[in-house]
């Protein structure tokens, strides 16, 4: 460590050396703000990036540089407020609508600001394909399905054809309550899967069971092992009054879900609740209502469920928190969010042995990368270690987490 200190030292010097040198050098002050960021000089780092952007404010390199700094700390605030001071005659605004989309929608999870922020990018530079149908999934998460709609319908005058696009509008018209219009959309691509088992679905959500019993059995015969086809057949056994075979098609059915389809792992877990609800399971109905509802309006699979968990924590619902942590091991092995989730809910429940467990296996689980969770599992930690009366352990972690918190 000694010596690796040394070495940052002397390419710091030397690159400090040849910016006095040459001042006008575009390339040295990157390579010193970079040389900053790997010693671990954040803050240096931050600062010259930040220079760099006010002596050149149309190269692209220091805002994402500065914006990967930002990330990085989880400041995901001062990334966005970075892109939002770029001003309107920048050649860099329109990029910079795109860079607010994902930190806005995908890591701060804040829909009514990415959908002003993309309703303003298609005033000011036009609807384009992808702004227009990124735009319809923040209307469907906020429920707003007629502006997703439309927003699908736009995107469509540039894409005639595209069959994803298609069965987005027809879900769409679907949670909006215009079955016929559903009907319509999935009609037009029932040539392929999504087509073809969006129709079933339609059938099953209006209890036409003979119908959708034909479709799934012909879905069935040709894709024997897709998951979104047991779960349709799930969801057809608990309409015909068979809530144990639903439940067992959905539990059988859930391993085989793909952990980005967010959408399918609803749909089990809302037939799992239902089934639940028929066999006098309230608790797990209750649960498996919370995930479905979770996974419906999250980003994504990961988000929705950690961020249902670690909030259950917060208000007591440990057991509706300790079923989403299952979820998440379940899809994620080793997950240390998940893991600390779990210590998390072992203390609250006065089981610190446990919660020291989970504790150890986090920190054990968790990348350098990520400081924070390592801050979080020394905490917990010596949270648990206090508890059981371990003094030596519970100073040894609380200085850890002090340096950490210190950066």
């Amino acid at each position: 460590m000694l010596c690796e200190d040394r070495q940052y030292r002397e390419a710091l010097n030397v690159l400090r050396s040849a910016l006095r040198r040459h001042p006008d050098d575009p390339d040295l002050p990157l390579h010193l703000a970079r040389t900053y960021h790997e010693s671990g000089n954040a803050r240096a780092a931050v600062a010259l990036y930040r220079r760099l952007i006010a002596r050149r404010p149309d190269d692209p390199l220091p805002y994402e540089k500065l914006e990967r700094l930002y990330r990085d700390a989880g400041k995901h605030g001062d990334a966005v407020a970075l892109y939002e001071r770029i001003p309107c005659g920048s050649p860099l605004k329109e990029k910079s609508h795109s860079r607010l989309h994902y930190l806005l929608v995908e890591k701060m999870r804040d829909f009514k600001r990415g959908a002003r922020n993309l309703a303003e990018a298609i005033k000011k530079f036009g609807p384009n394909y992808r702004r227009c149908k990124d735009l319809g999934r923040i209307y469907g998460k906020l429920g707003k399905w007629r502006d997703a709609a439309e927003c699908y319908r736009k995107a469509l005058d540039l894409k005639k054809d595209d069959a994803d696009l298609i069965g987005l509008l027809g879900w769409t018209y679907l949670e909006a309550g215009e079955h016929g219009r559903a009907e319509e959309c999935f009609t037009r691509i029932k040539g392929t899967f999504q087509g073809a088992i969006s129709l079933a679905e339609l059938s099953l959500k209006q209890h036409r069971a003979d119908k959708a019993g034909e479709q799934l059995k012909s879905l069935a015969q040709r894709y024997p092992d897709n998951s979104r086809v047991a779960i349709a057949a799930a969801e057809l056994a608990l309409i015909r009054g068979d809530a144990h075979g639903a439940r067992e098609r959905c539990c059988a059915a859930l391993p085989r879900i793909p952990p980005y389809f967010a959408f399918e792992q609803a749909h089990a877990h809302e037939v799992l609740a239902g089934a639940g609800k028929k066999l006098g399971d309230t608790t797990a109905a209750r649960h498996h209502a919370a995930l479905a509802c979770a996974l419906k309006k999250g980003p994504d699979t990961y988000t929705a469920l950690i961020t249902l968990a670690e909030k259950s924590i917060t208000a007591r619902r440990l057991d509706l928190a300790e079923a989403a942590l299952a979820r998440v091991l379940e899809l994620y092995p080793g997950n240390a969010r998940a893991l600390l989730g779990r210590g998390g809910v072992a203390l609250a429940r006065k089981k610190p042995r446990q919660a020291a467990h989970w504790g150890e296996e986090a920190l054990r689980g968790s990348a350098t990368k990520y400081p924070d969770e390592q801050l979080k599992a020394h905490t917990l930690l010596a949270q648990a270690y206090r508890v059981m009366n371990d003094a030596s352990r519970s100073r040894r972690h609380r200085t850890l987490a002090g340096r950490l918190a210190k950066g």
